[in-house]
């Protein structure tokens, strides 16, 4: 399937608490919804060559040994040529190259403000639920 990122990853929260107890989680979760695109003149792109979509993830993981937990949301605009379904019928393969680079963002992220808050940083490797 072939797509075009319409829109930079947005970060709408991330947050980064150290635990007071150790505390293991991996909920990493992906919402898939139809979307129209703004144009830069302020009219609606509904979609002409394919169809927009907005890709979010909703995270909460706290990596063993479970010191501290990241979570939050991003999201992308991203338009999937020649398709005008509802997404529905997208194989999971899909979905994963469509979220895959949300994901590595929140791996950056958690890595850059782990070597920041920790003095050593944090390579999350995970992916995501569908």
């Amino acid at each position: 399937m072939k797509f075009k990122k319409e829109t930079p990853i947005l970060v709408h929260a991330f947050h980064y608490d150290l635990n007071d107890e150790p505390r293991l989680s991996n909920e990493v979760n992906v919402a898939f919804r139809k979307a129209a695109k703004q144009n830069e003149d302020g009219t609606t792109d509904q979609g002409q060559g394919g169809s927009y979509f907005e890709v979010s993830v909703v995270f909460d993981v706290a990596p063993a040994p479970g010191d501290f937990t990241v979570s939050g949301q991003i999201s992308q605009i991203v338009k999937l040529e020649d398709y005008y379904g509802d997404g529905n019928d997208l194989e999971s393969a899909d979905y994963q190259i469509l979220s895959r680079p949300l994901v590595e963002y929140i791996e950056t992220l958690t890595y850059e403000v782990t070597q920041i808050t920790m003095d050593e940083p944090v390579n999350l490797n995970f992916e995501a639920n569908f």
